[in-house]
């Protein structure tokens, strides 16, 4: 059962405090470095989870384990990585780990970058059916194993421990005896409305800042892919 942060009932009294618990938290990065309007927002952001996870964790359970999805380094490598695209992320995490909380990988690296290559390959598109299906099966086939070791990874959680998953998609699914909160502050709703308020403007910077092709490059050159 998932339960948004707000509507969350009082546990009853009965084995509650003996279940696994999994606090997920949308990974929501610096898209736009250079706007101090949606840097004030993200930092407001981050800020509103680590007070509702305060508040969480003196009801629900103590963070016993960290996850960020797309990460299977360890902490220190963790950190350097995400420490220019999220700093208030990271330092949120960092917080927590001074305080007790242990980071763990998520992800296989092996899996995990199997499946942005066939992600990748899917995005350019097809001529052939056949190669279509190649990909399809082969992309099919990489994000279900990836699932299931994000899955018997959670699933190593103990009984009355809570975990918090900072997540970068939806639709991950795991045991049924592990109770979901999904930590959303209000803060979440003002930037999606300020992207869509601002939507044209941002296009037209991000077009700007695009390099120019060079004028004598060769098409063929575009992609490690061969093209015709």
């Amino acid at each position: 059962m998932s339960e948004e942060l707000g509507k969350i009932e009082k546990p009853s009294a009965d084995n509650s405090a003996l279940k696994r618990k999994l606090y997920l938290v949308q990974n929501i990065q610096n898209y736009f470095p250079e706007n101090k309007e949606f840097n004030v927002l993200l930092e407001e952001y981050w800020v509103s989870i680590s007070e509702q996870l305060d508040k969480l964790e003196k009801t629900a359970g103590i963070i016993s384990h960290i996850y960020i999805e797309g990460m299977w380094q360890e902490f220190e490598e963790t950190s350097k990585a995400i420490s220019d695209s999220n700093p208030d992320c990271i330092n949120m995490v960092k917080e927590r780990v001074k305080s007790g909380s242990k980071y763990k990988p998520i992800e296989d690296e092996n899996i995990y970058k199997t499946l942005i290559d066939w992600t990748r390959i899917a995005q350019l598109g097809f001529i052939s059916e056949d190669v279509k299906k190649i990909v399809e099966e082969n992309y099919s086939s990489i994000a279900i194993k990836r699932e299931e070791y994000i899955t018997d990874k959670i699933n190593e959680l103990k009984e009355s421990e809570a975990a918090l998953f900072i997540i970068s998609s939806g639709g991950h699914k795991f045991a049924e005896d592990i109770e979901m909160f999904n930590i959303i502050p209000p803060t979440l709703d003002k930037m999606n409305r300020w992207i869509q308020d601002n939507q044209e403007s941002l296009a037209s910077q991000s077009e700007q800042q695009k390099p120019a092709a060079p004028k004598d490059e060769d098409p063929q050159e575009k992609s490690n892919l061969w093209t015709p």
